[in-house]
């Protein structure tokens, strides 16, 4: 992807848990001076849901299409509560994985059938099985793990989680980090219409 290029994506966001950002320094303290790792500012923590696609081509029709579609198919779907904590180590990330494993499949499983229903130009197609994570730090050279699984031996407790909201941003790479902007917000177990000016 060029430098720029903006994809459109589903993300769960952090900005309403305090609990699990305070989780996320917590590991962040632990890493900090470790070479080889970026790790992530608190603004930009999130669980990557659903990539759709390129923004610039998917139009806007396309895109209040999909948001409605979301919001209809998300109504359904009763907020999910999800414990955060088991470390997940990954060639390009340390990450906190969300459990019961399986939990938050019927909200991403709606985000694709809304993307298949109502955008033309998708990756549905190219995304892999979904393991539900917050990156704690992206790893920006090769080394060994024994270091970072050390500092992380005694990782701090697990924190509960409520997941009542997805965003769909437009997003890019800035350098080892990702970045973005909110387009709309959508909400689990309530029938409400949501477009993207109440974002703009």
């Amino acid at each position: 992807m060029r430098p720029g290029r903006r994809l459109l994506v589903w993300h769960i966001l952090l900005g309403d848990h305090p609990e699990v950002r305070d989780l996320v320094r917590q590991c962040q303290d632990k890493l900090a001076g470790l070479d080889g790792l970026d790790l992530i500012p608190p603004e930009w923590l999130h669980m990557t849901t659903q990539i759709v696609g390129f923004a610039d081509e998917i139009g806007r029709e396309e895109i209040e299409a999909m948001i409605s579609a979301a919001a209809e198919r998300l109504a359904n779907i009763d907020p999910v509560q999800v414990e955060v904590g088991k470390v997940w180590f990954h060639p390009e990330a340390v990450m906190l994985t969300a459990r019961p494993a399986r939990v938050l499949d019927p909200v991403r499983l709606a985000i694709r059938d809304a993307v298949a229903a109502t955008v033309s130009r998708h990756q549905l197609a190219d995304q892999p099985d979904w393991t539900p994570h917050i990156s704690v730090a992206y790893s920006n050279a090769t080394g060994l793990a024994a270091p970072i699984i050390t500092a992380l031996g005694n990782p701090p407790r697990p924190r509960p989680m409520t997941v009542s909201q997805v965003h769909l941003v437009t997003q890019e790479r800035a350098g080892h980090l990702y970045r973005w902007d909110g387009l709309a917000p959508v909400e689990l177990g309530r029938t409400r219409r949501v477009h993207m000016s109440e974002c703009e």
